[in-house]
């Protein structure tokens, strides 16, 4: 065979290369003469344009100012594509179009389920740290916004067939519809172009089916018997005699509730609602708590409006299957939350056991909880202090001296606190740099991390409300200024309760906040530094009092001490208002201390550390002497702090930390119950992390 590179004798015709040769033939195209120079006679043929050179280029400009009014153009732009099959992205209209589905529905109450919660880690980690979570229904702002279009969108269907959505270029709702070119309700949704009116319409279908099924399927899911976790197998003849009477009561609301028929006669307008929502509702009541009974009534009797020939709208009837929806909804949330308590003694059971090998699977290797633990130790190595114990005489803890897995719970504890006073850099969402142990409390440590920027701001507010009292002014009109008496606890409480009132959001944005934002007007550094410098000013000089006329070698009565053994701080006062020179002066005060760089923070940060870290040591050592069932059964009896031998440990607060004494408190005992928890749970990953 002759390859087609081979060079071919002269006079011999070409072979044929597709039948003898593997290479594919060569294509020759005549090569059209080059173009001389100057304009040439034969043009291209025009190109169907139907934009404008000015929105081809990005500008959105009217069109009724654009083009000729006669000619050839004008019938291009007569031959724009019909409204519909226009090839526009359907997900830019869908992302603004109301569901297709009610928001409550059969697989969203499935979360409630027992068995779903059993497999479900972070629920069942947060239902044994939390013992008073519950279960509530969301009402976010997102939530009613969707609840409101969907339905709404149902109530125009039924009204007037209508399914259409549609929106104007910005993306702002408009009226256009398209229902008379497609009168059917389509099966899937179709989207249109209006040129007119610039807008997308998009007919979507029909949402009654959806509607109707979902609705027979959560009351089925509703009024089904409650799931225990241990009376299954300890009577289950109780149970089967159960599941055959909601055998028999879902067979007769299948026959009276067919999603089909109830659509055929919604289009007919013979649809009896009222009868419907009856037995709805007496079977409601038969499986709801009582406090639910005047719901289930009000619902029934709004139905009764719209049967045949009644005075309720169409609008009205959806209103009324709307009440049911979150009567539904409701009432499996009570039924869930009946069934927590025996839930979370179970969960508490096997809670070790499940978190350990669950975590196992996740990950093999932990550097972060290898450096987080060694760290604690070398801190705790090198600490020139012994760490303060109730129990232990001389009330001291050598860190040093105690056994290896006694050393290993003393810094569990420090690292919890660690975390909590130094956490770790923020990311988009949470701080990732977190131990591995802790990824099912990251979100709670984040919130505990919160409550120490609270309470170091408000002792720190504290700390200027006793500047501003004791500090001396040299502008006093009198010869001796009015002797302030040492200050009792409920004074200081009442200045916290109202700085808390005043500020209720989170004090501790105040540290992390520019420090500009303090001195302008309505800032909420501004606001409670105006507080704070008014309540200190009435204090020292009583806003009712006369002002002193005397010479400075007469005497005052007026200026005299006050007998009383403390001083009265008035409940409202409308007097003047404070000195613009004492205000000043807090201002600076705040806006160079209350931040996280500045020294004064920095001590109030490191005092709190150290009264938080020995209030849980006292709590929560020597050792996790609690299992977690016990831990579980103590906060359930009593909410207070751990006891230690049956007594309730005191902390040993600094100066100027008693009025916070509440809120120290309860920060130790949720760090101590945290670090009870994972020594629990994760002794044997801590155990091997510690270096020997």
């Amino acid at each position: 065979m002759v390859r087609a590179w081979q060079k071919r004798p002269k006079n011999v015709p070409a072979p044929n290369l597709v039948s003898w040769s593997p290479k594919r033939p060569r294509l020759h195209h005549h090569s059209p003469p080059l173009r001389k120079k100057g304009r040439s006679s034969v043009r291209p043929p025009p190109v169907d344009r139907f934009d404008t050179d000015i929105e081809a280029h990005g500008r959105v400009v009217n069109n009724t100012e654009l083009g000729p009014l006669t000619g050839s153009l004008l019938s291009l732009r007569r031959r724009t594509p019909p409204i519909l099959g226009l090839p526009v992205p359907i997900d830019v209209a869908m992302t603004f179009a109301p569901p297709t589905h009610p928001y409550v529905t059969r697989n969203t109450l499935k979360e409630l389920d027992l068995d779903v919660i059993l497999r479900n880690p972070q629920l069942r980690h947060d239902l044994l740290f939390d013992c008073g979570l519950q279960f509530r229904p969301t009402r976010s702002r997102r939530k009613r916004q969707l609840s409101e279009v969907y339905w709404n969108a149902v109530t125009r269907e039924i009204e007037s067939g209508c399914t259409c959505f549609s929106i104007d270029r910005l993306g702002a709702p408009t009226a256009a519809c398209i229902c008379s070119q497609i009168p059917d309700i389509p099966s899937k949704s179709v989207l249109g172009y209006c040129l007119a009116s610039q807008a997308l319409i998009v007919r979507m279908p029909s949402r009654l089916h959806s509607l109707l099924s979902e609705f027979l399927e959560v009351l089925l899911v509703v009024i089904q018997p409650l799931q225990s976790v241990s009376g299954i197998h300890v009577n289950p003849d109780l149970f089967r005699a159960q599941m055959e009477e909601y055998s028999t009561q879902a067979n007769y609301i299948r026959s009276l509730f067919n999603p089909t028929l109830i659509e055929q006669e919604l289009k007919n307008n013979v649809f009896d609602l009222a009868s419907l929502l009856r037995v709805i509702g007496s079977t409601l009541k038969g499986q709801c708590a009582p406090m639910r009974d005047h719901a289930v009534e009000a619902m029934v009797r709004a139905a009764e409006t719209c049967k045949p020939g009644g005075r309720g709208t169409k609008a009205d009837a959806v209103n009324a299957v709307r009440a049911c929806f979150d009567i539904l909804e409701v009432i499996k949330l009570d039924n869930a939350n009946h069934q927590l308590p025996s839930l979370r003694v179970s969960i508490s059971r096997t809670a070790a056991v499940y978190e350990l090998q669950n975590f196992k699977t996740k990950s093999t290797t932990w550097p972060l909880t290898q450096r987080w633990l060694n760290s604690s130790v070398a801190s705790l190595l090198s600490r020139p202090s012994v760490i303060p114990h109730p129990l232990y005489h001389p009330d001291n803890i050598d860190f040093r001296s105690i056994g290896r897995r006694r050393q290993i719970y003393i810094a569990v504890l420090k690292g919890m606190t660690d975390l909590i006073f130094h956490p770790p850099e923020t990311g988009p969402t949470l701080p990732t740099d977190y131990p591995e142990t802790t990824y099912l409390d990251q979100a709670r440590l984040h919130s505990l991390s919160k409550d120490v920027d609270d309470l170091v701001v408000s002792y720190m507010l504290l700390l200027l409300f006793r500047q501003l009292l004791y500090s001396s002014d040299r502008e006093e009109t009198c010869s001796r200024a009015p002797q302030v008496r040492v200050l009792d606890n409920a004074t200081l409480l009442k200045i916290k309760k109202e700085i808390l009132a005043i500020h209720s959001a989170k004090l501790g944005n105040m540290l992390r906040s520019e420090p500009s934002t303090a001195s302008q007007p309505g800032g909420f550094k501004n606001d409670l530094v105006l507080h704070i410098a008014k309540r200190a000013q009435d204090l020292r000089r009583p806003p009712l009092q006369a002002p002193c006329t005397l010479s400075p070698a007469s005497e005052c009565s007026s200026c005299s001490p006050s007998p009383s053994p403390s001083p009265v701080l008035p409940l409202c006062t409308f007097g003047s208002p404070a000195d613009v020179r004492i205000v000043n002066i807090a201002q600076r005060w705040a806006v160079e201390n209350i931040n996280t760089t500045s020294p004064l923070c920095s001590v109030a940060m490191d005092r709190f550390y150290e009264v938080v870290f020995a209030s849980v040591v006292a709590q929560a050592y020597p050792g996790p002497q609690y299992t977690i069932s016990q831990l579980f059964s103590s906060a359930i009896e009593s909410p207070s702090p751990l006891r230690q031998g049956g007594q309730s440990h005191t902390i040993p607060l600094l100066s100027g930390m008693k009025p916070l004494a509440e809120e120290i408190r309860t920060l130790a005992d949720k760090i101590s119950r945290m670090a009870i928890m994972h020594l629990n749970m994760y002794l044997p990953i801590y155990d091997n992390a510690v270096e020997r």
